[in-house]
């Protein structure tokens, strides 16, 4: 065995192989980078969730405001009325005041205004997200009660956070806690509400 290879062979001792700091650094970083960039992304994640929570719950109540006055059309579509009240961008190319910003997609828009009887049987869930919808709207007669309600399903980016879909099409999680099934997949909804009774 040449002096070479007998240097290398005790290099390799366990003694030495521990006592070894070189690398150390690379290391440590390695072991703390995924949870820390983690931590970032769930940071960013959930400002963008209450940012369009808060902007969501905005336009409706801004929106709900054409049937509390009676100001819409008769025989108005849900289409129209999110056009007209709720996300003018995709329609009129421009963001009126009130109404959603470029960040949200008009179409992906869920809408229902319903009367009910009283306000014990007035419905705030999101189970009208999965029945079809009427192609007009039944507005609200004077001095009834109104329950304007609009969802927009949103993912979540990190898996681990709620199970969401990875790109190959797998659940990360079987968990559907808080998900809504919409257009055939499952999906977190963030919902703006109003309730008021119409004025006479």
């Amino acid at each position: 065995m040449t002096n070479r290879l007998r240097r290398f062979v005790k290099q390799l001792t366990p003694r030495r192989f521990l006592a070894d700091r070189n690398g150390v650094t690379a290391v440590e970083f390695a072991m703390i980078s995924v949870p820390f960039i983690g931590l970032i992304g769930a940071i960013f994640e959930t400002g963008t969730v209450y940012f369009r929570s808060a902007q969501l719950q905005m336009a409706t109540e801004m929106a709900s405001r054409a049937v509390l006055t009676h100001s819409t059309d008769a025989n108005l579509t849900y289409q129209q009325f999110v056009d007209k009240y709720l996300c003018t961008w995709q329609a009129s190319g421009a963001v009126q005041r009130g109404t959603l910003s470029t960040m949200f997609d008009c179409s992906q828009l869920l809408v229902d205004i319903s009367s009910p009887s009283d306000w014990t049987s007035a419905s705030t869930g999101n189970s009208f997200t999965a029945a079809p919808r009427a192609t007009n709207i039944a507005m609200p007669a004077a001095g009834k009660i109104a329950i304007v309600r609009v969802a927009y399903p949103t993912s979540v980016i990190m898996g681990f956070l709620g199970g969401s879909t990875l790109a190959g099409g797998s659940g990360f999680s079987q968990v559907r806690s808080g998900q809504t099934q919409n257009n055939g997949a499952w999906s977190y909804m963030i919902m703006g509400i109003a309730a008021f009774r119409v004025e006479p």
